[in-house]
């Protein structure tokens, strides 16, 4: 990319990604415009929303592909965020956890999702492990999974999801930088905290974030065309 672009653009390498980049950002703009509301009352069916209520109720799981997600907000008033995982038995073979849990189906966390006031999104960002308390991946393995997520469940979600199937297509890139920061975030907090278990030290919450904007991201894409 030229010299100044920064964001998603500057994330992407080569014609053949910039190609891939640019129709998933077009088929995102396409799923957004089809969802008859933002995916926040989407997800919420317009009720009001209770700090760390899950919704839908039971979340949203692909039986197919086992990927699983779902909305949620950690303070009353707060605009929330959706949290993405991807369950064992839908990994590509050959991925384990660099820390595992007591549950052999403990999923991965791949990215969440914020959104502002209005529902739209604003923000890609990782977590530490024991936000979620998954499993644990390493960077490598997590972008596999970001790769290859399928996201295809049945219900009245389904649109929704799609939308987000495409939303993580489209800032593939991004999310990849995402979580390389993740590992180096907590490996940086691991060497300047000796003695604590840096995966699961509540002082660290956030390890990596980006402010996004889905229609600007794509413009400016498209702007820097190689």
């Amino acid at each position: 990319m030229a010299a100044g672009v920064s964001g998603l653009a500057a994330c992407v390498s080569g014609r053949a990604e910039w190609l891939r980049a640019r129709a998933a950002g077009e088929r995102l703009a396409a799923l957004a415009a089809g969802l008859g509301g933002d995916p926040v009352s989407l997800l919420s069916r317009g009720q009001g929303v209770e700090a760390f209520r899950h919704y839908p109720a039971g979340d949203v799981y692909d039986l197919s592909s086992h990927a699983q997600f779902y909305y949620h907000c950690h303070r009353d008033g707060e605009f929330g965020h959706i949290h993405l995982f991807q369950r064992p038995r839908g990994m590509a073979r050959g991925l384990v956890p660099a820390v595992a849990t007591g549950d052999t189906d403990a999923p991965c966390h791949l990215i969440a999702v914020g959104f502002g006031a209005r529902g739209e999104v604003v923000e890609l960002f990782t977590t530490n492990r024991w936000v979620t308390g998954e499993a644990w991946y390493r960077a490598a393995a997590v972008k596999a999974m970001v790769a290859g997520l399928r996201l295809a469940p049945v219900g009245p979600m389904a649109p929704v999801a799609e939308w987000l199937a495409a939303l993580v297509a489209f800032y593939r890139p991004l999310i990849e930088v995402l979580v390389d920061e993740r590992d180096l975030a907590v490996e940086a907090w691991r060497q300047a905290h000796p003695g604590r278990d840096e995966m699961n030290d509540e002082r660290l919450e956030i390890t990596s974030s980006r402010a996004i904007d889905p229609a600007a991201d794509l413009a400016a894409l498209v702007a820097c065309a190689p």
